[in-house]
């Protein structure tokens, strides 16, 4: 293939290129292609005898490499890198390793990594102790209430949605208003999580704080703990926040949902191996019940 193959400013796009080509590079040629992906967008100021050093390939496989994407040569890629390098997101929230003009694929190959990236990036940031602590509260609660605005209400329900199934007595609220009186009746038995990237969500902070001062179980799963709402609650689950400015009211950030429901999984999990036998029960009556409420339904509609 030589560089006319491809189409767009300094001979298309990094990603696309080696989303196209990956399949047919060799094994070491594809540990040059995983490394370019990775860091596609980025300056990469090595010379080819650095670059093979660090990567522990030979100079004459980068070469190749260069080639097989459709350049020149390595100057020529380093060049088209280069170029890239400038192009940046300008709408908030968006993580700033994607440019607004990639392809969909680059997209997707970048977005990938980044997700990847703020689930590892959580699980390093976990105390075992803590992570306990809330599995304790979790097990313990005759009532578990989520809260969360936005973005974070989503994942509120699809963690009372799991819990439900395996029989605990969890309720999802998304509005100020409700999550102040579910908070004040709440009594020293029951456990209410709050949910926020941010941690500036004013109504989620007072919620916890009214329900800690209640005696009830208070869990904050934010980015910042050293905000408002992790400073309302009992205990604190970190995720993992990037350097990407954060603008209030302006979409959701990327990253910080993954990390939410990854934390919510594995208490989910920590809770059902917990005592299997009683939980696989609620869950199995809970499918039997799914069973025959859509197998009637199909029955009525036939």
């Amino acid at each position: 293939m030589n560089e006319t193959s491809f189409s767009g400013a300094a001979g298309g796009d990094l990603v696309h290129r080696i989303q196209e080509r990956y399949s047919s590079l060799r094994k070491s040629e594809r540990v040059v292609a995983d490394y370019l992906r990775e860091h596609s967008g980025e300056r990469v100021n090595y010379s080819i005898t650095d670059f093979a050093q660090i990567l522990g390939v030979s100079e004459a496989t980068i070469s190749r490499v260069s080639r097989a994407l459709g350049y020149k040569g390595y100057p020529d890629l380093k060049l088209s890198m280069a170029e890239s390098s400038g192009t940046r997101a300008s709408i908030p929230n968006i993580p700033e390793e994607i440019d607004q003009s990639d392809t969909l694929i680059s997209t997707s190959s970048k977005l990938a990594n980044l997700l990847a990236q703020s689930i590892l990036g959580t699980q390093r940031m976990l105390d075992a102790q803590t992570l306990e602590a809330c599995l304790d509260a979790i097990r313990n609660a005759r009532r578990m209430v989520l809260i969360g605005v936005g973005g974070a209400a989503a994942i509120c329900e699809e963690t009372a949605h799991l819990f439900i199934k395996a029989g605990v007595d969890a309720v999802a609220y998304n509005d100020a208003y409700t999550q102040v009186i579910a908070a004040a009746n709440l009594e020293p038995d029951c456990l209410m999580i709050g949910i926020s990237h941010t941690g500036t969500t004013q109504g989620v902070a007072k919620a916890l704080t009214l329900a800690r001062r209640n005696g009830a179980k208070t869990i904050a799963i934010t980015s910042d703990p050293a905000s408002a709402v992790a400073s309302a609650a009992g205990l604190v689950l970190t995720t993992w926040n990037s350097q990407t400015p954060s603008v209030p009211l302006y979409g959701d950030f990327l990253e910080g949902r993954i990390s939410q429901l990854f934390l919510i999984d594995l208490l989910y999990l920590g809770f059902i191996f917990e005592d299997e036998g009683d939980h696989a029960a609620h869950l199995k009556m809970t499918a039997q019940a799914l069973r025959e409420y859509y197998s009637a339904r199909t029955e009525l509609d036939g």
